[in-house]
């Protein structure tokens, strides 16, 4: 079923149309238009540059506090140097001490050989030393 179409023959014919008149009155009826929605083109006065600079210094001093309020909270969230270390291990030799004679010798004879914790005392030891 194969046609062939002749555009010679056919013409250029345009399937649409518009009223009498449409292209003459366009640009009275885009201006009536735009009257009614707002008219005039609002106009750079410097009182409304000043008002979105003094906007714009306001909310980059408000993120400038959030980044500032945030590095604080977040500083303070997280372990600080060394304190961190000896408090935990202040709180390691405290519940060992609480535990019975019994207890602290297995505990000592099954890490005696413990070559990690044996590294870390020592290093502990050499700084208490200096």
């Amino acid at each position: 079923m194969e046609q062939n179409y002749d555009f010679n023959r056919i013409g250029k014919q345009m399937p649409y149309t518009v009223p009498d008149g449409f292209f003459d009155q366009l640009e009275e009826n885009v201006m009536k238009k735009w009257k009614e929605e707002g008219g005039k083109r609002k106009e750079d006065t410097s009182s409304s540059r000043k008002a979105r600079i003094i906007r714009m210094a306001f909310r980059t001093l408000l993120a400038a506090a959030a980044c500032l309020a945030l590095f604080l909270i977040v500083r303070k969230a997280l372990p600080q140097g060394n304190d961190a270390v000896t408090d935990d291990f202040t709180s390691v030799e405290l519940a060992f001490n609480n535990l019975s004679t019994e207890d602290q010798d297995y505990l000592l004879e099954v890490y005696q050989e413990e070559q990690f914790l044996n590294n870390d005392l020592n290093d502990q030891n050499n700084e208490e030393s200096i």
